[in-house]
């Protein structure tokens, strides 16, 4: 009996060295992160070695954007942005149950925050010790920054298709304007293409919206009008519009009842969002019978 302790004992003592080694590497390994403060300066970012600068000519103030622009971003990537410290737990749970059942990281949950930190500072290694950096530089982003502030250098980073950065490039890109005149559609387009953007790209290059692309551009427009960032006016205005991409006969002023910049405005939980499906289907179905021209393939997620 007292060799079986003493082995438990043993073991007991090898497995909290093994513990403290990690831990003392993994504090090692974030203690080398840069710090957050650089945000707030000119220089270049490490997944894409984009130039992130508040002087250049490329960048763009928030109060530039379009606030469509800002409020489909959120119903596509974040809709409990303004309630989280950088942290979605409802995602991040649904996150690693994919994760685990595919035994790779297939779905990642990152909330805006964590994906400004991945771009200003991480690499596209998929690993769980990137996770882990990217939680702790989200942490230190929420902890020294405002909402606004995350959402202007992001919108100024982001991949908006191939070797093009920023809401500026992306906007004269795609639809030949400045950002802040962006309408709903325009913006719920530019939102969907954030997942995958080299491959959701491909509806601007053929000239129209694949059905799958149309199906993603018709649940962001309608989360949008569920948060009251889109007057019913105007949501009826994008449906009836859905299938004349890239839309050129439309500006702002065509859609009744602009949102303001209300950045603490309430937003609905990601995981509370509850969207009518039967009505979303009524969109595509009727788009579908209004449209006459051939779609080009559909696309997978």
């Amino acid at each position: 009996m007292k060799n079986f302790f003493k082995t438990i004992g043993s073991f007991a003592i090898f497995g909290i060295s093994i513990f403290m080694l990690i831990a003392i590497g993994l504090i090692a390994v974030l203690m080398t992160l840069p710090n957050v403060d650089v945000l707030e300066k000119c220089f270049t970012t490490s997944m894409y070695e984009v130039k992130l600068c508040p002087e250049s000519p490329q960048y763009v103030k928030l109060k530039s954007i379009s606030p469509y622009m800002i409020h489909a971003l959120i119903a596509a990537e974040d809709a409990a942005f303004y309630q989280h410290k950088g942290f979605d737990w409802h995602e991040m749970e649904a996150s690693f149950e994919t994760n685990l059942k595919s035994g790779k990281i297939a779905r990642g949950g990152s909330t805006l925050t964590q994906q400004l930190a991945k771009n200003a500072f991480l690499t596209k290694d998929k690993s769980y010790l990137r996770k882990i950096k990217e939680a702790y530089l989200a942490n230190a982003i929420e902890n020294r920054y405002k909402k606004d502030f995350i959402l202007e250098k992001y919108l100024n980073v982001v991949e908006f298709g191939p070797n093009m950065y920023g809401i500026k490039a992306a906007s004269l890109h795609y639809f030949q304007k400045n950002p802040s005149e962006l309408h709903p559609l325009e913006a719920a387009y530019l939102a969907f293409l954030l997942p995958n953007p080299k491959l959701y790209s491909q509806s601007a290059r053929k000239g129209s919206l694949t059905p799958f692309a149309r199906k993603q551009v018709a649940v962001i427009l309608k989360r949008m009008a569920s948060f009251k960032k889109l007057s019913a006016d105007g949501y009826q205005t994008a449906k009836a519009n859905l299938d004349g991409f890239p839309w050129r006969g439309l500006s702002l002023s065509s859609f009744e009842g602009t949102p303001s910049y209300d950045l603490d405005a309430p937003q609905v939980s990601a995981g509370d969002l509850q969207l009518d499906e039967d009505a979303l289907e009524e969109i595509i179905e009727e788009n579908d019978r209004g449209s006459k021209k051939t779609e080009p393939a559909d696309l997978e997620e």
